[in-house]
């Protein structure tokens, strides 16, 4: 079984395992945590970035 037919099953028992509504809320909510690790990224390496030219 090669990878793109993993990732369509996959795909298949996450669509039959949750409602469309849920899905977006799910899908809402990792969007936002990826934005705020991200976000924290940056803010440790600009605070990292100005420490170091002290």
């Amino acid at each position: 079984m090669d990878k793109i037919d993993e990732i369509t099953i996959k795909r298949d028992i996450f669509n039959r395992s949750y409602s469309k509504t849920y899905q977006i809320y799910l899908s809402r909510k990792a969007f936002f945590q990826l934005l705020g690790y991200l976000g924290s990224c940056v803010v440790i390496s600009l605070v990292a970035q100005s420490r170091r030219f002290e």
